[in-house]
């Protein structure tokens, strides 16, 4: 049995679309971007009619002068930066009358759009590579980005929806408005707040939410029929891909915002769960070969830019080895002998 997507899965889509066609009709758009583009737009059928419908809305505006180029993060209005040609007007009038029908129909097709809530305001696309890097959204909210995530904001008219890419972290600071709540959504579940700072982490398997100040609900993803979860101050809700609980755990806040002070805390946990955690900040990951490694426990604090260090120094503290598998990954495995 098939469902239809899920409404928040297609708002989205439609911030992403939105965004990719404020790059796309920038002239320095790079090859990088066109590349990931690319790749969006195949990665899902719903990304092409999408992008198409978002297209015929834009191309209005062909005709129209172009803006100042906007540089990646800041804020994109739903005018398009820029024509993708640029077209010679046979009179200062008729450009004056075309530019100002083009305005009107925009404004008309957009005003519905958002006033239906089918449209945002605002979309807004945040990078920070290789380093972090601290963020204003539109609706005044504060996100700190940890290395190498990517964030998509959209504002619309009776919600605030935010996407972390897989393999992201963000510290957010959310903007009190009980009227407009405010959502993180991730490939691993999401977190629904209207005012509060909290932090989110996720990779391909799991996502990890701790929450600092104010109250945040965590669901995981839409496919799964599982339970929310209500956290306060001081909890931290932890959801992996495949199952269909989340498990709850009470921790040090501080711990999981260390990373904006260039640290890493590691308190007292299983190799399984403390690997995916140190891989952020590897150029090579590492993978554990065998249950017993992953059982074991290591602890501490240690700096973000000297993970491999910790990594080179495993094998002096626990019972593990470093070697290379048949697929040439480095793997940390037991030492023990299996019987």
């Amino acid at each position: 049995m098939t469902t239809s997507p899920a409404p928040l899965d297609d708002d989205r889509i439609c911030a992403e679309a939105a965004h990719w066609c404020a790059r796309l009709h920038d002239a320095e758009c790079s090859d990088a971007e066109r590349a990931a583009f690319a790749q969006w737009r195949a990665a899902d059928p719903r990304h092409e009619e999408e992008y198409q419908a978002m297209l015929e809305i834009w191309q209005l505006s062909e005709l129209l002068p172009p803006t100042p180029h906007i540089e990646p993060g800041l804020i994109i209005d739903p005018v398009p930066i820029r024509g993708r040609h640029q077209r010679r007007p046979r009179s200062i009038k008729r450009l004056a009358a075309v530019a100002a029908g083009v305005l009107m129909a925009l404004g008309a097709v957009w005003s519905a759009g958002w006033s239906a809530g089918l449209l945002p305001s605002r979309v807004g696309y945040y990078a920070a590579q290789p380093t972090p890097r601290e963020v204003q959204l539109a609706d005044g909210s504060k996100v700190e980005l940890n290395s190498n995530s990517q964030l998509v904001f959209a504002n619309f008219r009776e919600r605030r929806s935010a996407w972390l890419k897989t393999g992201g972290e963000a510290y957010f600071q959310v903007a009190h408005d009980t009227l407009q709540p405010f959502s993180v959504f991730t490939d691993n579940g999401s977190v629904r707040v209207t005012g509060t700072r909290f932090n989110v982490w996720t990779d391909a398997n799991q996502m990890l939410v701790t929450l600092l100040e104010g109250s945040v609900v965590v669901s995981p993803p839409d496919s799964i029929d599982g339970n929310s979860a209500q956290l306060t101050p001081g909890m931290q809700a932890r959801y992996i891909k495949g199952s269909e609980r989340i498990e709850l755990a009470q921790v040090a806040p501080a711990g999981a915002i260390a990373w904006t002070e260039g640290k890493l805390v590691i308190d007292d946990l299983t190799l399984q769960a403390a690997i995916p955690l140190i891989n952020r900040y590897l150029k090579q990951p590492v993978f554990l070969d065998d249950a017993t490694a992953a059982a074991m426990r290591i602890g501490g604090i240690y700096r973000t830019d000297d993970l491999q260090a910790l990594v080179d120094s495993l094998p002096k503290v626990l019972p593990v080895e470093l070697r290379k598998d048949n697929q040439g990954r480095t793997v940390l495995a037991s030492r023990y002998v299996q019987l």
